[in-house]
């Protein structure tokens, strides 16, 4: 016999303790129906998030920002139904740091109300299409759907293991204050979740953790950036501030979830009136078994997602002649690890070979609308290899190469003159006809003071090689130097 919609609404309301779990005592409700009743009732609070998300932002654009696309109705929400997804034309930053975070925090809402990690996607595509189809008189994106669903599903499962380490129910005061604001900043939807469920300050016996405890590495350093173009012969020096995140390990273990072990970083330069987010990069499993071990190595493989994002060169320094945008936000690929360790030295060699689904690289001759990058897909190929000595000394030599295809190109730019705004919506090109070739190589040299401080310096060369089917072939290549000093916390 169902549940009547009453005796639902009463245990919603009557029932709560912990996360969202309900006493079914209070109600005489066979164990599997009360099982099925807690997932309805996350999966209402996940939704509910999702939909007061989309909606807070949708009217901040329209009442605060009175930004066209947001004046929505049941008109362009009809239109946008009866279209075909384009690539639309805003911003790189917008594209792909914007909607990734934003997809993340829509997996978020899931992953904190009780779902696993294949189960929270079906969420942050909801979310995605809800915004794309409904929030926005611009036709659906195919690279927003991608970058969100892709990109937040990375991004939202790394910070959601990140926030579960800040959880600790049995404190109170200042550090309990301390540890709800981490965690709230890395996961918002968790916080909202334990807002209404009042965890946010009730004190308990247990931490109140969702996963186990994982070992983990969180590094933030500071230094001096010297930033050089080859091509123009022109310096830029910058304060630089970045972290550099361990999570798990990937040797001596089989991973049973996905991201049971992944890195993360990111960088952002300081300048006189201006801050700017210069990388974001992370890697993780989605699934990983150990091949072998011997006394003294061990080598594992798996399937792993990757996220780049790169913008090295700000686009408002007019004394750089070029910019560097490149992102690699929808990638899967197979893996490589090998650890080795022999007397006082520890090396680990990895390879990794990424197949992006959807991938940026700017262009030196498109321009459209905010536009100025070419989408794409393509390749990626990482080789990691790092030696440890003494505990003291190490040293990491890595490399990055990407090629990205971008085949639904335009050709004739002077029809863009003659086009209106809403004809430019409606474009629906990935840029230019090209093949674009990054390559990074980065030397890390890091000496380690004790166990919580460490000097380094760090040199990076990279060069873009990007071929056009109507334009000539365009090369760049640039260098930076940063030295400093790294905190371990």
């Amino acid at each position: 016999m169902r549940t009547s919609i009453t005796t639902y609404f009463l245990l919603m309301i009557l029932s709560f303790n912990g996360y969202g779990q309900v006493d079914s005592a209070i109600i005489n409700i066979p164990p599997t129906q009360n099982s099925i009743l807690i997932s309805e009732i996350n999966a209402s609070k996940a939704v509910s998030i999702n939909v007061g998300l989309n909606m807070t932002m949708r009217g901040f654009n329209r009442f605060i920002l009175e930004d066209e696309y947001a004046q929505i109705n049941l008109r362009s929400m009809r239109n946008n139904f009866n279209t075909l997804p384009v690539w639309d034309t805003n911003q790189f930053t917008t594209n792909f740091i914007g909607h990734p975070y934003h997809g993340s925090i829509y997996f978020n809402s899931a992953r904190t109300n009780g779902f696993n990690f294949y189960e929270s996607i079906l969420f942050n595509l909801g979310g995605s299409l809800m915004w794309e189809y409904l929030m926005e008189t611009k036709p659906p994106s195919r690279n927003d759907l991608g970058a969100t669903i892709f990109g937040g599903t990375a991004l939202g499962e790394i910070s959601y293991r990140l926030s579960d380490l800040f959880i600790d129910n049995r404190k109170t005061g200042p550090e309990r204050f301390g540890r709800e604001f981490l965690a709230g900043l890395m996961s918002p939807a968790r916080f909202i979740t334990r807002l209404t469920t009042g965890e946010v300050w009730k004190s308990q016996s247990m931490k109140g953790n969702h996963l186990s405890t994982y070992p983990h590495m969180v590094e933030f350093y500071m230094g001096i950036k010297s930033f050089e173009e080859i091509n123009s012969e022109r310096n830029i020096t910058r304060f630089t501030v970045g972290t550099d995140i361990e999570y798990g390990d990937i040797i001596g273990t089989d991973a049973q979830m996905p991201y049971e072990w992944f890195r993360f970083g990111g960088e952002v330069e300081f300048g006189s009136n201006y801050f700017h987010l210069t990388q974001i990069n992370s890697i993780g499993p989605l699934l990983r078994k150990d091949l072998y071990q011997t006394s003294d190595g061990l080598a594992t493989a798996g399937l792993f997602q990757h996220f780049n994002y790169y913008n090295i060169n700000p686009a408002n320094d007019d004394r750089v002649t070029s910019k560097l945008y490149f992102s690699e936000t929808a990638s899967i690929g197979p893996g490589l690890v090998y650890q080795q360790w022999k007397g006082f030295s520890i090396t680990q060699i990895g390879i990794y070979l990424g197949g992006i689904i959807l991938g940026a690289s700017i262009s030196d001759h498109l321009e459209i609308g905010d536009r100025d990058y070419n989408y794409g897909s393509g390749f990626s190929l990482k080789l990691n290899s790092s030696v440890q000595w003494k505990e003291r000394l190490l040293i990491t030599i890595s490399s990055e190469s990407y090629l990205l295809f971008s085949w639904k190109g335009l050709d004739d730019y002077d029809i863009l003159k003659e086009m209106s705004i809403k004809e430019i919506d409606f474009l629906n090109v990935q840029g230019d006809k090209s093949r674009a070739k990054l390559h990074l190589l980065e030397l890390n040299m890091r000496y380690i003071l004790n166990e919580s401080a460490h000097f380094f310096v760090r040199t990076r060369q990279f060069y873009r090689n990007t071929s056009y089917d109507y334009f000539p072939k365009m090369v760049y290549q640039s260098e930076d130097l940063l030295f400093g000093i790294g905190l371990f916390v």
